[in-house]
């Protein structure tokens, strides 16, 4: 609306890395180590490497996506430019399940860490109290600006590394390469099932894309901060795993590899110190969770699949007010209304979906003489996007074959909510 107040243009290269390391540097690198070790044995660092393979050119094809736009939207946006409204739609409403779920999963793990030091929050009263403040507190940073919000996020992205650093610093004399042995190779679908666990941990390099609205030269900015995000990303994932996996018996014993290998090595201090840094990498991905989630409203209020009310910008901070209240409700409410602490496969489902309809449009918008021109434009990139949409597929089909049927109901229901939000709006 003319007159309407818009977003602000604040955020730089480093605030974007930031932003997108803090999504990959989380709850899903603290619990790889144990989950895949339980599907893949030795066969965790192979998991690992081919992951990463795998998320090449899946993050080159997003780099030559980010080149073209300078909207809010991320995948949202490109899906509905290059494929069409109604995939548009489904990409966006996904993603938004998607976060709501990594939300509500992180939400309980931090409550369940927390607890390690107070007891008592770990069910009844306390355990709601704890994870509505946590709520309050995050979404009350996000509401009063973005500036303010990158600002928290390269603080803890900075903890964060510094976190996993002293990590591998303090367990690397007391790594057994020993303990490292292939072993029997995992069957395929195994092998699948274990990428889906670092493919979680690597989900979240989406959001900076998201956030292509309020960066200062999204076009530039988002493909380098794309690759370095992911290469340090790579390197916290392996350190973790090669102190885990080479300190403990058994790391798929344990729910918490991390804390039990401090404990190990360093007794109960190193226990504490461990679960403290936890803590930490589970604020910083809930945080940065929390800043891309409304944005995804706010572009399919943007552009009218959603009702115009969900995008409103408040007039002091600039930020969208009124979806990040109503992700922040659904989403904590979800915490509060489960003691689950995984939503692992279906969270992952849900935004390999959304990947493999960005890899479409990434082909559709090559062919289109009037499509936004890339400013990294990514050799033999519709031959790649195909390979990588394929390669995607087939993991989900292979590691997510339990979950389709609950993703397949989420599609419908955001398809239902549309569909009368256009009936009630004609």
């Amino acid at each position: 609306m003319a007159g309407a107040p818009s977003l602000v243009r604040a955020l730089t290269r480093r605030d974007l890395a930031g932003i997108l390391l803090n999504a990959m540097v989380g709850a899903g690198m603290l619990a790889a180590p144990a989950k895949v070790f339980a599907v893949a044995g030795g066969w965790s660092f192979a998991v690992l490497l081919v992951s990463a393979l795998a998320l090449l050119p899946l993050i080159l094809c997003f780099a030559d996506l980010g080149s073209r736009f300078s909207a809010t939207g991320g995948p949202y946006l490109y899906v509905k430019e290059g494929v069409g409204p109604v995939s548009g739609y489904a990409a966006g409403w996904l993603l938004w399940i998607a976060q709501a779920l990594s939300t509500a999963t992180l939400a309980n793990l931090f409550v369940s860490y927390l607890a390690g030091f107070v007891p008592l929050l770990d069910s009844g009263l306390p355990r709601l109290v704890t994870i509505a403040l946590l709520g309050v507190v995050m979404v009350g940073v996000n509401l009063v600006g973005i500036s303010p919000s990158a600002r928290v996020s390269n603080i803890l992205i900075a903890i964060k590394v510094g976190f996993v650093l002293l990590f591998l610093l303090a367990g690397l004399p007391f790594v057994d390469l020993g303990r490292i042995e292939m072993g029997e190779a995992p069957a395929l679908s195994d092998f699948s099932t274990a990428m889906l666990v670092y493919l979680f941990a690597y989900t979240g390099f989406e959001r900076g894309a998201v956030l292509a609205g309020e960066a200062r030269d999204p076009r530039r900015d988002m493909p380098a901060a794309l690759g370095i995000s992911v290469g340090i990303a790579t390197l916290a994932y392996a350190a973790v795993l090669l102190v885990c996996v080479g300190t403990l018996d058994d790391p798929a014993a344990t729910d918490r590899p991390l804390a039990d290998a401090g404990r190990l090595l360093y007794g109960s201090l190193g226990a504490v110190a461990v679960s403290a840094g936890a803590i930490t990498v589970i604020l910083g991905t809930l945080f940065v969770v929390g800043i891309g989630m409304p944005r995804v409203l706010l572009a399919l209020a943007e552009h009218r699949q959603l009702p115009a009310g969900l995008g409103a910008i408040h007039p002091r901070w600039r930020t969208p007010y009124v979806a990040i209240l109503i992700s922040g409700v659904i989403a904590y409410g979800a915490a509060m209304a489960s003691d689950l602490l995984t939503a692992l496969t279906m969270s992952t489902a849900s935004r390999l979906v959304a990947y493999i309809l960005s890899c479409v449009a990434l082909v559709r918008l090559r062919r289109q003489a009037d499509a936004p021109p890339a400013q990294f434009n990514l050799p033999a990139g519709g031959a790649i996007a195909v390979a990588t949409a394929l390669l995607f597929t087939a993991v989900m089909l292979l590691g997510a074959t339990a979950e389709l049927p609950a993703l397949a109901a989420v599609t419908l229901a955001g398809y239902a909510i549309w569909i009368i939000y256009r009936w009630r709006a004609a």
